[in-house]
């Protein structure tokens, strides 16, 4: 598999490519090899909304993680290093537990991890509180309903990472594992009716949901100064027309380049100007 593309940016274009064969998956941007992953989401940024989107209210803490990294990732340089830092950290740590023989070894990852992951923390934290305003009023737009979050960091509210990860070290010898720390953070989404996970149908998920990513794609083009592509798959999944529509205007308001999918051919989703195309046994023609 071959794909390549061009992208465009204030008349500035970068030359994109992605292959995957005998030797793996490879990616190339402007010629470049070797800036992998990280460096295909810096030159083309996006994000996505399908049928599976609930899951960012619905699924596990995991999930919301992922979603407020890929926030820090495109605002805050210094973020991936640091948090590629804590993970490596982490696996040592992991590791030492399992086989643990030299306590001055434990306190030497404690101490390294509990740096890395006040840095992650607090800049999770600035982030959280930038973007909460936002995805409040998006989720009163698309739901008609007031919702509150909180951030949960991972450890004791009053502790230091440090101080947790000393406290909990004779469970964490029990579970073999690191049971305080970034990699434990959530986002607990709350509505007037009870946890949003719990409380709301799987289409009101869908479109809470909706609210955070539309709020993380204003937010890191804000602070980019540049569109994001947003892919839209099967918008209808899960929803009526009237929040289909809801939905599909707020997205409108974004300036993103959007592609949207449908099976419905009929259902015309955008206003103003679009370009629509019909695709069919591998075929692709204008409408």
């Amino acid at each position: 598999m071959l794909v390549y593309g061009k992208v465009e940016n204030n008349a500035q274009y970068t030359s994109i490519g992605v292959m995957n064969g005998k030797r793996g998956f490879e990616s190339s941007i402007n010629g470049d090899h070797g800036l992998g992953i990280a460096g295909l989401a810096r030159a083309l940024p996006l994000q996505i909304i399908d049928p599976n989107s609930h899951n960012l209210i619905s699924g596990s803490p995991e999930e919301r993680r992922r979603y407020i990294d890929w926030i820090l990732f495109h605002v805050e340089p210094k973020y991936i290093e640091i948090w590629r830092k804590y993970k490596r950290t982490l696996k040592q740590r992991n590791a030492a537990l399992k086989n643990i023989s030299d306590k001055n070894e434990i306190e030497y990852w404690n101490k390294a991890l509990s740096e890395y992951g006040e840095q992650i923390n607090k800049m999770r934290e600035d982030a959280f509180m930038i973007i909460e305003p936002v995805i409040i009023e998006n989720a009163n737009d698309l739901i008609g309903s007031g919702v509150s979050l909180v951030f949960e960091k991972g450890w004791g509210k009053d502790k230091s990472l440090l101080d947790s990860l000393n406290l909990n070290l004779k469970r964490d010898i029990q579970y073999k594992s690191t049971t305080s720390g970034p990699h434990r953070a959530d986002i607990r989404v709350t509505l007037e009716t009870g946890t949003a996970k719990d409380f709301i149908s799987r289409g009101q998920q869908k479109l809470l949901a909706c609210a955070l990513i539309t709020a993380s794609v204003e937010i890191v083009q804000m602070y980019n100064d540049k569109p994001l592509l947003l892919l839209v798959d099967d918008p209808k999944a899960e929803l009526d027309r009237h929040s289909t529509r809801k939905l599909m205007k707020k997205i409108a308001q974004l300036d993103s380049q959007v592609i949207a999918t449908s099976i419905d051919p009929e259902e015309h989703f955008f206003e103003g100007e679009f370009k629509m195309f019909h695709v069919e046994q591998k075929k692709i023609k204008t409408l």
